[in-house]
């Protein structure tokens, strides 16, 4: 990942959290010092590695990788543009007219 915000936001979960590093580590299956490899010795992480020390911290990988947060409603019409692709333009037409 070329981009560090995503550490930046990381980070201050894992301070929210009340957690350590260690624990979350472990928790999430790997060893004792994986997380601080990727958040001070500059390792990048695989997308589904970085998702489960989400799943641990607790916090939306959503959230760490791009910087916004989803709610069930926005997964809600995620999941349905992705099981009825036929309906995306329409659907990405209404958006940006009701946006302007």
């Amino acid at each position: 990942m070329k981009n560090d915000e995503w550490k930046i936001r990381l980070i201050a979960a894992i301070k929210s959290s009340g957690k350590t590093n260690r624990a979350i580590s472990l928790a999430a299956g790997f060893g004792p010092g994986y997380l601080h490899s990727i958040l001070t010795e500059g390792k990048d992480p695989t997308v589904e590695r970085l998702l489960a020390i989400c799943d641990e911290v607790p916090v939306s990988g959503i959230h760490i990788l791009y910087g916004v947060d989803v709610n069930p409603d926005d997964i809600e019409i995620l999941r349905a543009l992705k099981d009825r692709p036929e309906s995306r333009a329409g659907i990405l037409s209404l958006i940006k007219t009701t946006v302007r």
